[in-house]
Order: C-alpha cells, then sequence, then structure tokens
C-alpha cells in the first residue's frame, strides 16, 4: 500500500527547496559582482584612472570687454552686445572631422567651412577652445542642448560681440572686426591674444587694435572626463579695452551714407577748425556685422568680385581727377606768385591752343564765356582761363602750387591704407615710364592738368583737406577720427591734440577774400555753376564744382551724357565750407559717373550742409549777409 505525504510534508519540501535555490542563486551573484570586482581593479584599473583623471582643473583664459566707439557727441556706434558661441576643444575630442560632420547633421553647424575649422584647429594649442560658430540663436542654443551629450569636447560659452549700430554707413571709417584666423595666429604674439576671440582689421577698429583689445583674464575650470565644466575659480579679472571717442557725428555719417544712395562715390566732411573727421563715407559699403559671426572664404571672394568694390575705401584710397575743383588753389598760388591780378582779364572764346600747335583744348561751355578776371573765372568755371593759367606757371609752379594744399603725399590720417595720390611733374614722369618717348613732358600735359585733368590725381579725403586749408585762410590740420581715448581703468580722458602740418601764406587777406569770395559766388552768384544748389540753402557757402572725365573723347565729339555708357560718364564733384565767415565744416563729394558736379554731388553736399549746418554753425544766413 501506497503512503502519501500530507499536506504539511509537501509544504515543507517546497520551502527546503526554494531556500536552496536562494541560497544558490545568492552564491552565484556574489561569485559575479567579485569577479567584476576583480575585473574593474585589477584588469581595468589603468583605463578607469585615465578617466578618472578627466575630472581635473584646466587653465582657462578669459576674454576682456572690447572697447566701445562713441561720436563726437557721446553716442555709441560701436558697442558689444551679449550672445553666445559653440566652442571646441580639440584634446577632447576623439575625431575631430566627425564631430564637425555630425553637427552639421544635426543643424547645429554650417556644413560649409569645415576645413577652415580643421586648418584652425590644427594652428591651435590641443587644449585651447576654439570659437566653430559665433553669434547663436536661441533656437541653436537649444538644440544643442538637446545633444550635448553626445559631442564630448564641444560646448556653448556666453560671450561679448561686436555690433555696429550704423551698419555699412560706418564700415570704412569704423573698420571692422573679425575671428582671429590661423594666418593671424602665424604674426601675433601669442601671449597678447591668447584667449582673445577677434581682431580688428580695418579703419579705426584696426589702427586702434592696440588700444580697443584689452588684456585676457584667467581662471580656473573643473571639467569633468567628458570636458563639461563643473566650477569656475577667477585667478585673474581681464582687462577691458579703452573707449574711443571719435570726431564722428552719427546724424551726419548716416545722412550722408543714404545720399549716396548706393551710388558709387566718396564723402568726407572736416572740421576745418582742428581736422576732425565729421564723416568718412565710401559708397556702396558693406555690413561690418556679417563678419562678426565670421564669413567663410567664398563669400568672402564674391564681395571682393562684386564690380561696385564695395569692399574698396573710396574715400581714402580712391585715386579721382580733381577736375575743377582745384581751380581756387591754383588762382591762389597765382595771385600770390604774382602770375595774376585780381582783375586781369582773359578773353575766352570756348578752346584754347598752344603756341604753334593744332591740338584744341576745349572749354566745357561751347560758345565760350567772354572777358573773364580771376573771380569769374572760379565762379563760372572757365576752362580757358586756367589752361592759360597752367602754361603761364608752367609743370614746375603748377607742382609747387598743388602741394602748398596737401596734394600728392598722405594726409596721415589715423586709419590704413591712405593712398598719396599724384600731382605729376617732369620727375615724376621720367620715374613712373619706362619707355624714352613717353618719359617726356610735353606742354599740353600742363595745360590739362591746370584743369585737374591727366596725370592729376587725389583722394577725396586729400581735397577735403585741402578745401578745409581754404576756409582756415592757409592753416592745415592733419585729418583724424579719434578725439580722445578714456583709461578703461581709472576712466580718465587723454584728448589728442590737433596737429597743424601747414601754415600758408597768413599775410595775405585780400588773396584769400578774393579766393574765397570767388568761391562764395559759385553757389550764390548770379552766373554761378552751383547757384540752383545755393537758392535753397540758408547759409552761405562757398563752394566749387567739379567734372573729371573717365575716358577720353574725340575732340568733335557730340554725344550727350545720356547716350554715354553709364561706367563711362564724367566724375561728379564738389567741394564746399560753410558758414563762409565761420567755417565749421569742410566737405568733398564724388559720385562716380554722376555728371556734371553742379549736379549729383551738389546735391549730396547740400543736403548735408543743410543738416549738420542747422544746429552746428553761428548766424551767417544768406539774408543777413546781404
Amino acid at each position: 500500500m501506497t503512503i502519501r505525504p500530507n499536506s504539511e510534508q509537501v509544504e515543507e519540501g517546497t520551502l527546503v527547496r526554494r531556500a536552496t535555490y536562494m541560497v544558490f542563486l545568492l552564491g552565484l551573484l556574489s561569485l559575479v559582482l567579485l569577479a567584476r570586482l576583480s575585473y574593474l581593479q585589477l584588469t581595468q584599473y589603468g583605463y578607469y584612472a585615465g578617466q578618472a583623471l578627466g575630472n581635473q582643473v584646466q587653465g582657462r583664459k578669459v576674454p576682456p570687454r572690447r572697447g566701445i566707439i562713441l561720436d563726437r557727441n557721446g553716442e555709441v556706434i560701436v558697442g558689444n552686445q551679449a550672445g553666445f558661441r559653440l566652442i571646441l576643444v580639440p584634446e577632447q575630442v576623439d575625431n575631430l572631422t566627425a564631430t564637425l560632420g555630425r553637427l552639421a547633421q544635426s543643424g547645429i553647424l554650417n556644413p560649409e567651412g569645415q576645413s577652415e575649422l580643421i586648418d584652425f584647429s590644427r594652428g591651435s594649442q590641443p587644449f585651447e577652445a576654439i570659437p566653430i560658430r559665433t553669434r547663436l540663436s536661441d533656437e541653436l542654443v537649444a538644440r544643442f542642448a538637446v545633444v550635448r551629450h553626445r559631442f564630448a569636447g564641444v560646448d556653448i560659452e556666453g560671450l561679448l560681440l561686436r555690433e555696429y549700430p550704423l551698419g555699412a554707413a560706418g564700415a570704412h571709417g569704423l573698420g571692422y572686426v573679425t575671428a582671429v584666423s590661423a594666418e593671424d595666429k602665424e604674426r601675433l604674439d601669442p601671449a597678447q591674444y591668447a584667449g582673445i576671440p577677434h581682431i580688428g582689421k580695418t579703419g579705426v577698429e584696426g589702427s586702434y587694435e592696440d588700444y580697443l583689445r584689452g588684456m585676457a583674464g584667467s581662471e580656473r575650470v573643473v571639467t569633468n572626463a567628458y570636458g563639461r565644466p563643473l566650477s569656475r575659480t577667477r585667478e585673474l579679472e581681464p582687462e577691458p579695452g579703452a573707449d574711443l571717442f571719435l570726431s564722428i557725428d552719427r546724424s551726419l555719417q548716416t545722412e550722408a551714407y543714404d545720399a549716396m544712395d548706393s551710388r558709387r562715390g566718396a564723402v568726407v566732411a572736416i572740421d576745418p577748425n582742428d581736422g576732425g573727421v565729421l564723416a568718412l563715407v565710401s559708397s556702396p559699403a558693406f555690413d561690418p556685422n556679417d563678419f562678426v559671426s565670421g564669413m567663410n572664404r567664398d563669400t568672402f571672394a564674391e564681395l571682393n568680385r562684386n564690380t561696385d568694390r564695395p569692399m574698396f575705401n573710396r574715400a581714402v584710397r580712391g585715386a579721382y581727377p580733381p577736375g575743377s575743383t582745384i581751380k581756387p588753389m591754383l588762382a591762389f598760388s597765382a595771385l600770390t606768385s604774382g602770375h595774376r591780378e585780381a582783375d586781369q582779364t582773359i578773353n575766352c572764346w570756348g578752346s584754347f591752343r598752344l603756341p604753334g600747335s593744332r591740338r584744341v583744348f576745349r572749354d566745357w561751355k561751347r560758345e565760350g564765356h567772354g572777358a573773364m578776371n580771376l573771380h569769374d573765372a572760379i565762379a563760372q568755371s572757365c576752362d580757358v582761363y586756367f589752361y592759360q593759367l597752367a602754361h603761364d606757371i608752367n609743370v614746375e609752379g603748377l607742382h609747387d602750387s598743388l602741394v602748398q594744399f596737401g596734394f600728392g603725399t598722405p594726409t596721415g590720417v589715423d586709419v590704413a591704407g591712405e593712398r598719396a595720390g599724384i600731382v605729376p611733374s617732369r620727375a615724376w614722369k621720367r620715374a613712373n615710364f619706362s619707355d624714352p618717348a613717353q618719359q617726356r613732358w610735353f606742354p599740353g600735359d600742363t595745360v590739362v592738368a591746370g584743369i585737374g585733368q591727366g596725370y592729376l590725381t587725389v583722394t577725396p579725403l586729400q581735397l577735403a583737406q585741402a578745401v578745409a586749408q581754404l576756409a582756415m585762410r592757409g592753416r592745415r590740420y592733419k585729418p583724424r577720427l579719434v578725439e580722445a581715448i578714456r583709461d578703461p581703468l581709472g576712466g580718465n580722458l587723454v584728448r589728442m591734440p590737433p596737429v597743424q602740418t601747414g601754415t600758408l601764406a597768413p599775410e595775405a587777406a585780400e588773396h584769400w577774400r578774393t579766393v574765397v569770395d570767388s568761391m562764395v559766388a559759385v553757389v550764390h552768384g548770379p552766373r554761378g555753376t552751383a547757384r540752383a544748389t545755393g537758392a535753397g540753402l540758408d547759409f552761405r557757402i562757398a563752394g566749387k564744382t567739379g567734372t573729371s572725365q573717365v575716358t577720353a573723347l574725340p575732340q568733335d565729339d557730340t554725344q550727350v551724357p545720356e547716350e554715354v555708357e553709364e561706367r563711362f560718364r564724367d566724375h561728379s564733384l564738389f567741394v564746399a565750407f560753410a558758414p563762409v565767415h565761420e567755417p565749421v565744416i569742410a566737405l568733398a563729394v564724388i559720385v562716380e559717373n554722376g555728371g556734371s558736379g553742379s549736379g549729383a554731388a551738389a546735391e549730396v553736399a547740400s543736403r548735408l550742409l543743410d543738416t549738420y549746418l542747422a544746429g552746428n554753425a553761428p548766424p551767417d544766413r544768406v539774408a543777413q549777409a546781404q
């Protein structure tokens, strides 16, 4: 007979088996844990010790605040704006190319320019954080935050970004900053630029880089194995850059650029009393804000290929025939040298010929002006009068007349890249032509130079300086944009004193009066070439129109300006200073291919004079003077 266990025996056996299984399982897990601990402690010790060293203290540079730039009224025209950038530490990135590619796939980095970033990283220290994208939007910051764990050695950093409120209007005078490139690093002092992300390239930004830059500070940063900062300890505070106060008038600068309306040309306005530059505009221009964020090579190359040359600073580098704008300077020299008396007349029949020559030098007024004295010759811009004058004083006299007004040499303005222009002479021609047949100076060369044509070229800045010298009756000052530098630590202002670079015949008051009165007649006289401009002005100004040929046309050419291809039309020039007796502004305007000087350039100048004189001039109104 079979004996069946009772229920208590069955239950007791089940508990024993379960207990046995649990003991076995616990023993097995203990063995696995011991094996894993042995593996980690013995076999993988070196690896994890290296990982632990990733939690280390690193020294990093702290970028300084770049100095701001203010105009003559204390308004900020170049400032700094808080923003974010994406940085990468090469030594913390396993595969730089793959990391940049994945960032591009995530929409955080532009696909273009990756090769430039790789080249830049090779020129940097492995531990140095390099910027790979500047001026991140809030959307990009949020997008990176989501995938941050996937990118060891890549992080977001807050910084101050350069900001140009005037945009293109201030581009060539103020200049721009851009990221320090690999080429920059090869020539710069590493101690001065360690931790400094941007460098001034042109304009005031470039010329005063040493003042604006500041000095980087330093801090100790505790990071984890992935390069993420855990804590920071500031060791040395960064020293901010100095602030600059300019002579530029923000309103006039903006008005000048707007008045040019993207036409090719330049405007330079100067305070004749001290040489302070009130406006310096080259048109068309570029937006300097685009360089702060980083511009790839293709975009930069496209800017340089633009036929309107927006990167070219016409105000200080453009070399133009001055046309009739130099006639007042030649007239003054003729008076002081005795080659002309103020009331001496010359008959203008519409053309001029050198003795024994068949070549005809035509006046702009084909039927001629009739009997011209010096006053009328300037007011009506009689070419024949100045053909004869140039012939009488010869090339040496013409050269010396223009050099004493600052032509032919750089003005010394405090922005880089200025050209000297050309005041031709026999010696100049011998030095600049290799063919002996071309080295000879011909009488015709002198004649055309007398009306600002031929080999003679000037920059808009030189022209403005010369007009300022007329305004001051012989005193000439070096043009400058920076008036004062503010100490970043003490806050003290260091003022830049005016530098007088010339004094011309201060005793010749009567001759100065004659020339200035003739320039007033250009604008306010009944036959002045800019009388239409003067009719709309409240203030008395002294001015001079100019028209310079771009290409020589046949002497019997009868084409009207509208029939000539736009880029072959004459340049339009206008120079002026105002008010006449207490001048506060002298300016030069050049509109390339703008036609007559009484047209495009005079319109720009009258607009600027009206704007500036309304709030800055002493009472010298037309009605009072008459």
